[in-house]
């Protein structure tokens, strides 16, 4: 009776081979590898990091032709980019050129550079300090948007560029006052040059233009220090700097400038922005350079969208709000 069984056994087993595949496998099924991404998807929405990377490796080494290996390998980059620390974010940055070297035309890999030059943001120190990871950020933010002038993220790219540069250029301008403080004019004019030339956009360029004025008018240069006391009248009417510029013109008996139309209507618009969202980012620098750390990049860092019966069987990613 038990051979009996068991030949029966065997028979049903194999007339319903594909059925005995999934309850091996369990979730796996005819499409092992989508089930794995699924999976570590599931792992990296509960920040089981190690586990995803163990399932992402499984997919990646035991089906190298898959439609998913690019996200497996998109996913494995930002597994260590969402656990952070300054090793998981260094692994992070080398996973993501990964990604766009084996990936160039992938529709990702503009998303990948920005997600390189984020591993910098994330580890950028306060103005007065070490500038390497701002300055890494700037170049990778830099490379994104002269590689992929049509992506979709091009503008958020440019708004982390000009944080970064926010950030350099504070930098520089605390060194040129330091400077400034010592007596050591020249130096202090070299750094408030390097401000105006690299950073145009600077929150606070009207104090540069005025302590550069200083040095100037310190070492003689009254001349000089006279255009930069008229940049400050005509370019930035309403900055603090205005009245003791006109006094400095007055005693040096040069033509004060009208204000340039522009920039009284920016000014004015400034102002009214003062104690919204630009008021709250440049009021922070003081303590903490207010660089995000989030994206719009589309990620593996939100939930999964459910698979699409239609598109392959790939699964799609929603992207952030």
């Amino acid at each position: 009776m038990r051979k009996v069984w068991i030949v029966a056994l065997i028979f049903v087993l194999g007339g319903c081979g594909k059925n005995v595949e999934t309850q091996v496998a369990g979730v796996v099924g005819s499409e092992p590898d989508k089930a794995l991404y699924e999976q570590a998807l599931k792992d990296l929405g509960r920040s089981r990091y190690t586990i995803a990377r163990l399932t992402l490796n499984t997919l990646i080494s035991t089906y190298p032709d898959s439609e998913l290996l690019p996200e497996a390998k998109y996913a494995m980059a930002e597994s260590f980019y969402r656990e952070g620390a300054t090793s998981n974010l260094n692994q992070a940055e080398a996973e993501f050129k990964d990604f766009i070297t084996f990936f160039p035309i992938h529709p990702r890999a503009d998303d990948a550079q920005l997600m390189i030059a984020m591993t910098h943001v994330r580890q950028i120190e306060k103005p007065d300090r070490d500038t390497t990871q701002a300055q890494l950020a700037e170049m990778e933010l830099n490379r994104m948007i002269d590689s992929y002038p049509d992506s979709p993220l091009l503008d958020e790219a440019k708004d982390k560029l000009r944080q970064v540069q926010e950030v350099l250029a504070e930098g520089n301008f605390k060194v040129g006052n330091q400077y400034l403080i010592r007596k050591a004019y020249r130096a202090a004019m070299s750094r408030y040059r390097e401000v105006l030339d690299k950073y145009p956009d600077f929150s606070r360029t009207s104090e540069v233009l005025f302590n550069l004025g200083e040095a100037l008018r310190n070492t003689n240069n009254e001349q000089e220090s006279a255009i930069y006391y008229g940049k400050i009248v005509s370019d930035y009417p309403y900055s603090a700097q205005v009245a003791e510029a006109k006094n400095h013109l007055t005693e040096l008996k040069m033509q004060i400038p009208e204000p340039n139309p522009a920039a009284v209507a920016r000014g004015q618009q400034v102002v009214k922005e003062d104690k919204g969202i630009f008021g709250r980012f440049f009021g922070t620098f003081g303590r903490r350079p207010n660089v995000s750390t989030d994206t719009k990049a589309s990620s593996v860092r939100d939930q999964e969208s459910p698979p699409d019966e239609n598109k392959n069987n790939t699964l799609s990613i929603k992207k952030p709000r």
